[in-house]
């Protein structure tokens, strides 16, 4: 399996990512992508991407630090795009639950990536929280579908998950899709195309419910992996390969 959005450089993993990447081998995790958040930290996913052959990364400027965003920085995004195991631009997107960068200065900065996904004919990953209708009307306005990308962590309506996959994006769901009172969630997973959906961590946060309150690593996929795989009715191995097969057909990854 490939955890589709995961952060292995935060500090939280600083001191153990060896055993990290070798319990979530154990698991049948074998492939992981890097979602950078700012341009530190997507420098930082570039460089496990060189170190690990396992290891892709994908560039961006998540929402709620979009204020932080400069055309230099911008630029240096864009550069990076050349790196051979860059495979997105991500995590960008809206977020209007933290409150950390205005709505407008959000849009506005979205809107230049954007461009630079148009410019490079390049995938997205597209963070989303209490923005689904803004987000939906700025890819309709913006692209004309198929849009390449997936909403990670998706957390939205069925008519949201809709919506995403006419407009041509994959779908991916993470640990909360495992919690008790998630089953609106769970039924938004039955309805996702089989060759649209992902699976992922975001580790080190949303842990899957067996594992709440700990760290999250890419080791407790599987956990979420089995709970998909049983809401699609498939053998948890099929369901892997499956997931697997999507996020090559998405970023064009070699694995």
């Amino acid at each position: 399996m490939i955890d589709a959005h995961t952060h292995l450089f935060f500090e939280q993993f600083q001191g153990d990512l060896e055993n990290v990447v070798a319990r979530a081998h154990d698991a049948g995790v074998h492939y992981f992508l890097n979602a950078g958040t700012t341009n530190d930290t997507s420098f930082q996913a570039i460089e496990l991407s060189k170190k690990y052959e396992s290891m892709y990364a994908t560039v961006g400027i998540h929402p709620n630090d979009a204020h932080l965003a400069t055309p230099e920085g911008l630029a240096e995004i864009e550069e990076w795009l050349t790196e051979p195991k860059v495979v997105a631009i991500g995590e960008i997107g809206l977020d209007y639950y933290h409150k950390e960068t205005s709505p407008t200065v959000q849009r506005q900065v979205l809107i230049n990536f954007f461009k630079i996904a148009e410019r490079h004919k390049r995938p997205m990953v597209l963070h989303i929280r209490d923005a689904y209708d803004d987000i939906i009307q700025m890819l309709r306005d913006f692209f004309h579908p198929p849009v390449s990308g997936m909403s990670h962590c998706f957390s939205g309506t069925i008519d949201h998950l809709e919506q995403l996959v006419h407009l041509g994006l994959h779908i991916s769901f993470a640990g909360p899709v495992t919690y008790p009172k998630n089953d609106a969630l769970r039924e938004a997973a039955k309805l996702c195309p089989i060759n649209r959906i992902l699976v992922e961590t975001d580790a080190p946060y949303l842990p899957p419910q067996p594992m709440r309150g700990k760290r999250n690593e890419p080791a407790f996929m599987k956990e979420t992996a089995s709970c998909l795989a049983a809401i699609k009715g498939m053998p948890l191995e099929e369901f892997g390969k499956k997931t697997l097969e999507n996020a090559r057909n998405l970023f064009g990854i070699n694995v």
